[in-house]
Parts: C-alpha cells; sequence; structure tokens
C-alpha cells in the first residue's frame, strides 16, 4: 500500500458503516461512500424533528398518528411489513430489487434495503455476540473477535444486565441498565429465578434484552417498534452521519453499482445513477462491498468473470410462538400504562453443553400489532372485554433457529446483457419444518408450567425464506488450511479472482448462530478493515490473509 490510498465503501447499513468509521479515522485514507442512500418523506422526517426536541406532554395527537402508521398482515399468521415513523422507505424498491423473483410466494423478497443506513431503520435492536462455541467452528476464533466486538460497542450504545445468559454470551463491553421492564417479563423472570435450577437442568435459560438503546434517555412513550421520536434506538445512519463529517470522505447517493472488479492495483465500481440513468465509473486503491448479504452476493454473481451457476444462502430461520400465560397482569391498553416496546426478556433453548445448537426466543411485550393479529372476531367492538383478557396474557416470541439447522435459500442467477445487475431466482431448499423447531417447541412445552408462559402450537409459525434477516454465508471465510474455492473468501472477505476487493457484510459468515445477527456483522466487518489498515503498514504482510 501507498503511504496515502483510496478507498471505495459500498453501502451504509451497519457494515458498510463501521467500514467507513473505521478506515476514516486515518488522516492518511481517502474514502468514497457509494450508496443508494433512499431518504424518509420530508414531512414525516420534519415531524419527527419536531417532535425530538419537545417534552413528550407537548406531542400532538396528529404528529404521532403520522409516525407510527403500521400496516397489517395481509395474509393471518405472517409478520406484517414493519414501517418506521410510518413509512415503508427501507423497503422501497429503487432498483436494487428489480430482477429479483422468489418461489414460493412466501419466499421474503425485502431482503436488501435502498434506505440509508439499511435495515438498521427498522431492525429489533437486539445486540448479542454468537457464542464462543461458534467461533470454534470458523477459520477466525473468539480471542480474535473479541476486541472487535468490543470497538463496535464503543459505537453502539448497549443497554444490557448480567444475567445468566452472560455464560454462554458474555458482556463484552460495559452497559447501562434497561428501562423498567413490563409486568409480564418481571413476572417471567422472577419464575424463572424461584426455578432456576431445574430449568436449567433441562436446558432453559431466561434473561433480559440487550439492545442497542441509549436507554438513560427512555421515556416508555411505546413507539419503539414504529421509530423512537427522540433516535434513541440505535442506526447505522447516525455512524454514518458522523463519518460524512469527516475530513476526506465523499458520500454519493442515489447511485446503484451494477459492476465492480480489479484492474491490476486498480479496483471500479461501475454505478448508474437513479434520478438520470447516466453511468458513472468510480476508481481506488481498494473496495469493501457492504451492500447486505443478498445485495452483495447478487453484485459479485454479476461481476465475476466465471461465477457460479448457483450459490446457497444460509439463514437462522425464524419462527413466531405466541404465548397465553395463565395470569394475567394489567390491561396492556389501559391511559397511563407506560412500556417500552422492544424485546425485553429472552429464552435460550441449549440442546448441548456450550451454547452452540441451541435456539433463541425473544420476547415482547404488547404493541398495537398485536391486536391487529387477533383473529377478526376478537377485534369487534362487541368482542371487546375477551381481546382485553386475551392481551392481558399475551407475549409473541420470535424464535430463530442457527443456520445449519435451517433451511438454505439457493440463488440462481442470469447475466444481464444490458450491463445491469443480474436477474436472481430465490428458491428455498426444503419448504418442511426444521427438525430442531420441533425440538424447541417441545423445550418450550416442558417449561411452560414454571414460567407460565404456555406456546399456543396450533398458533406457531415458520416465517417464509428470508424473512428473517439473518441471512448470508454465500461467500464463506475459509481456513487457511482449507482449499481454495471460487465462491470462499479468505479471512480478509477477499475472493480468488481479486486481491482488493473486500466483503464485509453477512455474505462471508460461516454460519449464522441463533442468537442476534448484526452485532457480529459489525464486528467481523471491523476485523477485515482493522486487519487490512494493519497489513498497509506491514508490506510484507499483504498477502498473510491468504
Amino acid at each position: 500500500m501507498s503511504a496515502r490510498e483510496s478507498h471505495l465503501v459500498i453501502g451504509s447499513g451497519p457494515s458498510a458503516a463501521v467500514t467507513a468509521l473505521t478506515l476514516s479515522a486515518r488522516p492518511d485514507q481517502h474514502v468514497t461512500i457509494l450508496d443508494i442512500g433512499g431518504r424518509l418523506e420530508a414531512e414525516r422526517r420534519d415531524t419527527v424533528a419536531r417532535l425530538s426536541v419537545q417534552d413528550e406532554s407537548a406531542w400532538r395527537a396528529e404528529d404521532i398518528e403520522l409516525i407510527s402508521a403500521r400496516t397489517v398482515a395481509p395474509v393471518p399468521g405472517v409478520v406484517p411489513q414493519k414501517r418506521t415513523y410510518g413509512s415503508n422507505y427501507p423497503f422501497r424498491n429503487l432498483g436494487q430489487t428489480t430482477g429479483i423473483d422468489g418461489r414460493p410466494s412466501s419466499t421474503n423478497l425485502d431482503v436488501t434495503s435502498s434506505a440509508y443506513g439499511g435495515f438498521s431503520n427498522v431492525w429489533g435492536a437486539q445486540v448479542m455476540p454468537f457464542s464462543r462455541s461458534t467461533f470454534a467452528r470458523w477459520p477466525v476464533s473468539w480471542p480474535e473477535m473479541e476486541p472487535h466486538y468490543r470497538a463496535v460497542l464503543d459505537e453502539v450504545p448497549l443497554t444490557a444486565e448480567v444475567d445468566d445468559l452472560a455464560e454462554l454470551f458474555p458482556l463484552v463491553n460495559p452497559s447501562s441498565g434497561l428501562p423498567p421492564l413490563g409486568p409480564r417479563a418481571t413476572d417471567v423472570l422472577h419464575r424463572y429465578e424461584r426455578h432456576r435450577e431445574a430449568l436449567r437442568s433441562h436446558g432453559v435459560i431466561v434473561g433480559r434484552a440487550r439492545l442497542a438503546l441509549a436507554a438513560e434517555g427512555c421515556t416508555r412513550c411505546g413507539l419503539c417498534m414504529t421509530g423512537c421520536p427522540y433516535s434513541l434506538i440505535y442506526s447505522a445512519t447516525q455512524t454514518m452521519d458522523k463519518v460524512r463529517l469527516r475530513p476526506d470522505v465523499e458520500y454519493h447517493d442515489r447511485l446503484l453499482v451494477e459492476r465492480i472488479g480489479q484492474d491490476g492495483n486498480q479496483v471500479f465500481a461501475r454505478c448508474r445513477d437513479l434520478a438520470t440513468g447516466e453511468r458513472h465509473e468510480f476508481r481506488a486503491d481498494r473496495l469493501f462491498v457492504g451492500a447486505g448479504a443478498l445485495g452483495s452476493t447478487r453484485l459479485v454473481l454479476g461481476s465475476l468473470p466465471s461465477p457460479p451457476p448457483s450459490i446457497d444462502l444460509a439463514e437462522a430461520a425464524q419462527f413466531i410462538v405466541p404465548f397465553l400465560s395463565a395470569r394475567a397482569v394489567e390491561d396492556p391498553r389501559r391511559p397511563g400504562t407506560r412500556d417500552f416496546a422492544l424485546n425485553q426478556f429472552n429464552v435460550l433453548l441449549n440442546f448441548d453443553d456450550d451454547g452452540y445448537n441451541s435456539s433463541h426466543v425473544h420476547c415482547y411485550p404488547y404493541n398495537p400489532a398485536f391486536f391487529d393479529a387477533l383473529p377478526a372476531p376478537l377485534r369487534r367492538a362487541s368482542a371487546s372485554s375477551a381481546a382485553t383478557q386475551v392481551l392481558r396474557r399475551l407475549t409473541v416470541g420470535f424464535g430463530y433457529l442457527p443456520s445449519w439447522a435451517s433451511p438454505a435459500i439457493r440463488v440462481t442467477h442470469r447475466r444481464n446483457s444490458q450491463g445491469g445487475l443480474p436477474a436472481l431466482d430465490l428458491t428455498p431448499s426444503i419448504d418442511q419444518r426444521p427438525p430442531m423447531l420441533g425440538k424447541a417447541l417441545r423445550r418450550l412445552v416442558r417449561a411452560a408450567p414454571r414460567l407460565d408462559l404456555w406456546p399456543l402450537l396450533t398458533h406457531v409459525r415458520l416465517s417464509g425464506a428470508g424473512k428473517s434477516y439473518h441471512v448470508g454465508g454465500a461467500f464463506p471465510h475459509r481456513g487457511a488450511t482449507d482449499p481454495t474455492s471460487g465462491s470462499t473468501t479468505d479471512r480478509w472477505g477477499r475472493l480468488p479472482d481479486w486481491d482488493r476487493i473486500h466483503l464485509v457484510d453477512g455474505s462471508v459468515l460461516p454460519s449464522i448462530a441463533a442468537t442476534t445477527f448484526t452485532l457480529t456483522v459489525m464486528a467481523n466487518a471491523h476485523r477485515i478493515t482493522s486487519e487490512v489498515l494493519a497489513a498497509a503498514r506491514e508490506p510484507s504482510s499483504r498477502s498473510s490473509a491468504r
């Protein structure tokens, strides 16, 4: 590397943001960010800005109604597309999903975002590392990853508390405590403490949520799931806004990158201007691709000289499990009831001793989407009393299985003769329930009497392919002694065809654990970028990742 290097970064989501942050911290590096950069509509943006400087007591009802609009699932049992500040802009197709076809129709095509900040605008904000045992199967070890988890949590606020989950999933950075929990979460945690030994003997561990939340400012207004008016929930936009203020950083939006490549010691990215249709080419010394797992996979398949005809995306499959409790809590819709609506507690179902083969269920208190999902008869005015009794007992769990126990998604591509992104066909590898899901549900039933959380097995739904958003592994890191393959990357996210192009998002994860996803994606991006920069100071180590 020369004394001063130039870099291209594709995307503005979590992996791209932490990559740009790491590169731009060095005064001898020039960073150019290429992004689609979709934004919240001006009316909603102005409303959020107004609310953010007001006390909650001064908020106007019409403003709250505008920014908390939500959708209802078109099919019962399917999670509706989430909104942020009442908008669908993180999912809006600005060209990034044109040409992607999913089969069957349940396959989720909203797996690549056009938004500035990507899907961190609508995520659930859970942040847990993968277990040490997961990294025992990776070519990158836990001791190598831990400092990068810490570095990311220097940027991302962590709200968490020490509990039994920390034995397998360490709290790697100091944190603030959670806001006061709702009555259901408090009751479940108390029950867990009373029956702790019995539950742990059956492989059940309960702990508090870990959230990317600046909790000290939380007023428990209940708008978490539609967008915090005070922006207390972390979004990659916060990091990217900071990066863009630094010297030697250029940001270009309304650009769809359609081809990448390398000529000698120069990399290039060919883009289409979404406003004018004009095509542009950017060149630099290195290129970091952080367009999201599917976005990066599509870009690479359309850019490699000889791509494989198809490739598998790994996914940590998602399932939805509603719980009812015998003991009712206060009506969550009662005036004056205040709660925060993010995940409040987690149930770990451990099928071995080290947290590797495990399922995680993130449990949510009431939010208005619960009422929307009730059967139609319960939503009638005449059934108000019955609906209240259900909502006083209802908890919703979003569960995840590890990628090695989940169906993969087969990605088949067709080159675009006009020079655009290739067309993709996405097909789930199997349509049946994974065996681990049955084991997880049986474990929940066994724990139900002690936790007073009774899973409604008739209403459990396995989400469609891609719906978990915990997707990646198309070009997984390989070990130093593993044979080189055209669809695997070295520890710096490099494919064999290119030594100056680095994939830094979920597309390079060797596996996806059942815990949360984004923190590990960011930590791995930080590791790749830091190691590449460190190698610049030692020319003899330029190829060490290979």
